[in-house]
């Protein structure tokens, strides 16, 4: 009877510990760990790779916060970036929902490499420089800290440059441009419409343009100057 009494007394006494680590009603708490907080990144910049064929996106460093527990249920992680485009982000939100519900927000410093090849200068050129294919030659480096890289000769062909760069330097889209097809001081021709009716009157620039951007003319004929939207080379048009 005795030896049978211990025995009760050492399963019961288990079971009772066991019993006292979760009160009666409350849920149990999952964690989630450092591993698990940087393979929902990982996949995060993998999705985000493959919506920019032409780079590669990869983690240089993860300063990963401490693990933490979530109630039980349906876990969901997002990830939002610093800058929208993701390049150039140095650090990341990430969201922890349960069951729908924002349980945990956390910001992790990231940094982050943006691996492409893209255009630089073949040799030092300087400003007004009309570009060609033997000025510029593709090379494979970090993006993350340019704003407008770019990634093929043809963007560049034709286009003068607004800055002076020097060998090796990249080239960006902010500082190239084609050159004007009107300049200061050129005679045009103005075609004018509206009401059904069409005219053309000569004039003279007041400033360079090129298609699409609006320059001042002065009506050579009652010497007024007009707002004229570039239209081609010695072509300018104005609505009335």
């Amino acid at each position: 009877m005795k030896t049978l009494l211990i025995l009760m007394l050492m399963i019961t006494i288990p079971l009772c510990a066991v019993a006292g680590l979760q009160k009666p009603g409350q849920s149990a708490e999952v964690v989630i760990d450092r591993q698990e907080m940087e393979q929902v990144l990982n996949d995060y910049l993998a999705a985000e790779s493959g919506q920019l064929p032409q780079v590669e996106l990869r983690f240089s460093k993860i300063d990963l916060p401490e693990p933490f527990k979530v109630p039980q249920g349906r876990i969901e992680h997002q990830v939002i970036p610093a800058n929208p485009m993701v390049i150039g982000s140095r650090r990341m939100t990430l969201l922890t929902r349960v069951d729908g519900e924002i349980v945990k927000n956390q910001s992790v410093r990231v940094d982050l490499e943006a691996m492409a090849e893209i255009l630089v200068a073949r040799s030092s050129l300087r400003r007004g420089t009309l570009l060609s294919a033997e000025d510029v030659e593709l090379r494979y480096q970090d993006i993350s800290r340019l704003g407008e890289p770019i990634f093929a000769g043809g963007q560049v062909a034709g286009k003068v440059l607004k800055r002076s760069v020097r060998l090796g330097e990249p080239l960006e889209q902010h500082q190239v441009e084609y050159p004007p097809v009107i300049k200061r001081g050129e005679k045009v021709t103005i075609n004018a419409s509206g009401s059904g009716l069409q005219l053309t009157a000569a004039g003279e620039a007041r400033e360079d343009g090129r298609p699409g951007e609006t320059i001042r003319v002065v009506n050579s004929s009652s010497h007024k100057e007009v707002l004229c939207l570039v239209v081609a080379p010695g072509m300018v048009k104005v609505e009335f």
